[in-house]
């Protein structure tokens, strides 16, 4: 099987941060899973600070990214903002996915940090589309997804106006997850409770490391998590 034909994981960088950066901190999983996924990385379309942990390693990388943007009332749950295009952020990230073109089948979102919401997003679209009935801004159909050093809820799209009523199988993500938490982490008991919130225990995995908000380097840990990725796709694709 060739690179372009391999099954093709989306990956979103942390806030402050731009898919150049998250492509280097991925680079020992990428080759792990060389023969198996085709990592493709998006960016983020708003500029903000950096991120934790990005300086001063990555301080060439700038303009640093965010998903998210903020008004007068806050953070902008849904990732639109001021983009000029008028569309929520997961229908943005859906179209940047379209416009990657031919390639292998779209199986996978993979997350880091505030990307986790990014690619939380995406699985909680695609559950609510299908389950009202509402027509998809995408042929794509994703299988599974990885969120390492999450927090925070999935970013919203413009499905959750058709939820009329309390419904937690429209709220919690029953897809099938993995998620990756640091022990060292600073923000680690705001990923348990990103887990615990919105994620059915019954499809979530959970993988913990030894390692603090970054994703996981030393090499025991990054084979172990690509054999958790190999084994959630394994398992997906059956269903």
């Amino acid at each position: 099987m060739t690179v372009n034909s391999l099954p093709r994981i989306a990956c979103f960088h942390g806030g402050g941060s731009t898919a150049a950066i998250y492509k280097v901190q991925c680079e020992q999983l990428a080759h792990l899973l060389k023969d198996d996924f085709q990592l493709v990385f998006f960016e983020g379309p708003f500029e903000r600070s950096a991120g934790p942990g990005v300086l001063p390693v990555f301080a060439d990388y700038a303009p640093f990214k965010s998903w998210f943007t903020q008004d007068e009332r806050g953070e902008r749950a849904d990732g639109s903002g001021y983009d000029a295009s008028g569309n929520d952020g997961v229908e943005r990230v859906w179209r940047l996915m379209e416009d990657e073109g031919p390639g292998g089948e779209w199986v996978g979102a993979m997350g880091f940090s505030q990307g986790s919401r990014v690619a939380g997003g995406l699985l909680l679209d695609q559950q609510r589309r299908a389950a009202l009935g509402i027509p998809k801004p995408t042929h794509i159909e994703l299988l599974f997804g990885v969120l390492c050093n999450g927090a925070g809820a999935p970013m919203e799209s413009g499905a959750a106006e058709y939820i009329t009523k309390p419904d937690e199988s429209l709220n919690r993500i029953s897809l099938p997850t993995l998620h990756v938490h640091g022990l060292k982490d600073p923000f680690l008991m705001l990923g348990r409770q990103q887990f615990e919130d919105y994620y059915n225990p019954k499809t979530a995995t959970l993988y913990e490391v030894d390692y603090h908000h970054a994703m996981p380097w030393a090499r025991h840990e990054a084979n172990q998590l690509a054999d958790h990725i190999r084994t959630i796709y394994k398992n997906s694709a059956k269903q």
